[in-house]
This record gives C-alpha cells, structure tokens and sequence, in this order.
C-alpha cells in the first residue's frame, strides 16, 4: 500500500506539495515503502548481462534507519543504502542509487576491472584520453559529463565515474567507442577488448588531471 500512495503522488503532487508532504512524514520518521534488500538487487539489475546480475546477487544489501545516503564498504563486500531513499527521494532513484552501489561491488569483485582499479583505472583513464577528441559526437554522454558530472566537485573521481556510467548508460551506442568497448562485458555482454590485460602499469593518479582528461 505505501508503494501505491508513493506512486499515486508522485505523479499528481506539484512539486512543492510533494515536498511538503515528504517533510511532513519525516517529522515521524515515516518509510511508506522499503524495498528489501535482495528484491532491489534484482530490479536494479534487470537488462543487464546474466553474469553481471549474477555477480551482484552476490552482494549482501542491507537497508538502514536513515533518510538518505549509504554506500559500498569494500572493507566488508557489502552494501548499506538509507531505508528512506523511496519516501525521500523518489522511486525511481531508488533504483539508480541501487545500481550505482552494486557496480562499486561488481568492479571490486570481477577481476579483470577489480586488477585495472588496483593499478589507479590505468586502462580507463587511457580509454578517456582516447575518447576526449570525439566526445561531442556522443551529446547525451558529453552533455551528462559536463552538466552533471562533472559539476560534484571531488565526488566527480573515477571510481564513481566506474560506477555511474552502467548506471547512466544502458545502451552502449550513447558512449564514445572506447569508452563503449571497456564497459561492453557489464553493460550489453560484449567481449573485454583485446588489449585489456595488457601494457599497462600502475599510473600516479590526480583528481584534477582525471577531471581534465574528461572535458571536451
């Protein structure tokens, strides 16, 4: 039921009367709708690659007594995600925060991209300096780069920039080629690039020089 009223006003309340509402119902600490752990796992997945989906119902996904936030702990494999996201920030966004998290665990946990991350994201960040010269061929990606991205400041790091691109993303042709290559095994089931493993060393790594390699 609290699924239903959450549905019901989002689609009819303006927006200043559906924050009212929203701050009406945390002076209560009210979640009208939590979805649980494992069942949020699997609709955040759905559409991608079998073996993806099946990497990620690995993960233990614990919801918690909060409005918002959460995050992957790489320390403990898993993740924790606010039990408020669906009252307090929308249904939606419950599945894009969702699938955001679990691509942290996915690169962590998939050893051809968890190796690529010990060593700094040498391999994408070469695969973003390849991408730069055509990125305004590709709008919706240089677009997002540029009006979303890269507008949070030192949140805009390559290891969320790994995770929101499958979360963003679900159709490769929207990516620069390269870009579209390196993340084809999680986003359409394509095949790793031949020259993923190889040639690359660990590379000193600098929020600001990533952030330039990014703007087109």
């Amino acid at each position: 039921m609290g699924h239903v009223v959450l549905a019901f006003a989002e689609r009819v309340l303006s927006p200043g009367d559906l924050a009212g509402l929203r701050e009406q119902l945390w002076r209560s600490r009210t979640y009208l709708y939590v979805t649980p752990g494992p069942a949020l796992v699997q609709r955040a997945l759905e559409g991608f690659p079998p073996d993806v989906r099946a990497l990620g119902e690995r993960c233990p996904f614990h919801r918690y007594d909060a409005r918002g936030g959460g995050g992957y702990w790489p320390d403990r494999n898993e993740i924790w995600l606010a039990a408020g996201v669906e009252t307090y920030e929308g249904l939606r966004q419950v599945r894009l925060s969702a699938c955001h998290e679990l691509f942290h665990f996915v690169c962590w946990n998939e050893p051809r991209y968890r190796a690529d991350e010990d060593r700094g994201f040498a391999r994408l960040r070469r695969v973003l300096a390849q991408s730069r010269e055509v990125m305004n061929a590709y709008p919706r990606y240089r677009d997002w780069i540029t009006g979303s991205f890269l507008r949070q400041g030192d949140h805009a790091n390559v290891v969320e920039y790994f995770a929101d691109i499958p979360t963003n993303f679900r159709d490769v042709a929207e990516l620069p080629p390269a870009i579209a290559t390196h993340f084809a095994p999680l986003i359409s089931g394509g095949p790793f690039s031949p020259d993923f493993d190889r040639d690359l060393i660990a590379e000193p790594y600098d929020l600001a020089a990533f952030q330039r390699s990014l703007s087109p």
